[in-house]
């Protein structure tokens, strides 16, 4: 991990919290529009006859244009500035969303999904750069916590308009053009406040990875956890025999989580230090995945563990970002962001595949259990490190 010799001192205070409000409103309507796309994309495809196959390499293209373009964003930020690029990203995610509506063609469908991905990745890493920049020490965790929060919040809302207005698609297509508009006007109010973050362009990922490796392995597996969650939870529940809706209900309950239990985790790390605390999210999250096999079919118990396990888990990379913070500024903080939103994106795309194969060999608990492997080995790296730098010491 880091070292805290490192560490960049940053003013605190309650106004710390004031600086915060932009990038906070501006990825929460970001995300609801994320989460239209994943249901509503699927359905639409779904019902032209496309296979199963086709949709899943379709949806795969978002995570994978956020890997090809993310090393580019550095770049662009020294070309036209965060505030312009954000701005961009969020128009052209309106009008991607607005040619989806008007298009059948499917190899045209790929390439706005990739495109979508690279206004997503450019979206991520600027507002968390954004939040890091101005954060005081003593706040960094709650609102790096309260981001990823609301960013669950956007990804909630986003099913939930499907499902309240019966899976209407002119109603779900509207709202996905219009919501990335809204993020305009915090961008506007807020832009004295977005840091320059200038970079110089080349992102030195090779180097990251071996001084940030314990954090690099904790955000593949907090991005590869969400990827199979959001795509295989019910389906894990209906191969385990929960009833019609079950399975939805537990993902519902685990993003419920992922809302509720996040800020609270933040503020645990502002009081015990981020590596601690994401040593405990890391528990978490291997355990959880160890005992949903126990507790599927356990009514009450489940809903709750999935819950905790959801929110503790997910946290994860929330107190990651707050360690990158801690200790990097600028230019670097800018890259490391870069470096861990192209594992993000990794994540994504071999994720699902992943746990989708260990369901073929092991059956329905091949998801969970693949889960559990990838959790462990984030842990017993991050202990590795941290009893390597208590030697130093």
């Amino acid at each position: 991990m880091l070292e805290a010799s490192s560490t960049v001192a940053r003013p605190g205070g309650p106004g710390v919290f004031r600086t915060a409000v932009g990038p906070i409103a501006v990825i929460g309507v970001f995300g609801m529009t994320l989460g239209i796309t994943y249901p509503l994309l699927s359905r639409m495809l779904e019902e032209r006859g496309v296979s199963g196959t086709v949709i899943g390499l379709n949806g795969a293209m978002t995570p994978l244009g956020m890997v090809l373009t993310a090393v580019a964003v550095p770049a662009l930020v020294r070309r036209f500035g965060a505030w312009r690029l954000m701005t961009a990203a969020s128009a052209g995610t309106s009008v991607i969303m607005a040619l989806f509506a008007v298009t059948d063609n499917l190899a045209l469908w790929f390439l706005l999904r990739g495109v979508l991905g690279s206004c997503a990745v450019a979206m991520f890493i600027l507002s968390e750069t954004w939040i890091s920049e101005n954060a005081g020490a003593t706040h960094r965790g709650r609102l790096l916590t309260a981001y990823t929060s609301v960013l669950a919040l956007g990804f909630c809302i986003g099913p939930a308009v499907l499902s309240v207005s019966g899976n209407s698609k002119p109603l779900a297509l509207t709202l996905a053009v219009v919501s990335p508009v809204l993020a305009l006007w915090p961008l506007w109010t807020e832009r004295a406040r977005v840091p320059s973050m200038r970079a110089s362009g080349r992102v030195p990922v090779v180097a990251l990875a071996r001084q940030l490796s314990v954090l690099l392995v904790a955000v593949l597996a907090v991005s590869v956890f969400d990827a199979v969650t959001l795509q295989f939870l019910p389906l894990y529940g209906d191969r385990s025999g929960l009833g019609s809706g079950q399975g939805e209900l537990a993902l519902t309950m685990l993003l419920v989580g992922q809302m509720v239990l996040q800020f609270p985790l933040g503020w645990l790390a502002d009081r015990i230090g981020g590596r601690a605390a994401l040593m405990l999210s890391l528990t978490v999250g291997a355990g959880g995945a160890l005992l949903l096999p126990t507790v599927i079919d356990s009514g009450p118990w489940l809903w709750a563990v999935v819950a905790v396990w959801g929110g503790v888990a997910f946290s994860g990379y929330a107190l990651v970002l707050s360690i990158l913070g801690a200790n990097l500024d600028g230019e670097d903080l800018l890259m490391a962001n870069t470096a861990f939103a192209v594992v993000w994106g990794v994540g994504g795309v071999v994720g699902p595949p992943y746990a989708g194969a260990a369901m073929d060999i092991w059956g329905a608990d091949g998801m969970p259990w693949s889960l559990a492997l990838l959790w462990i080995l984030a842990l017993v790296t991050a202990a590795a490190a941290l009893a390597a730098g208590a030697r130093r010491r």
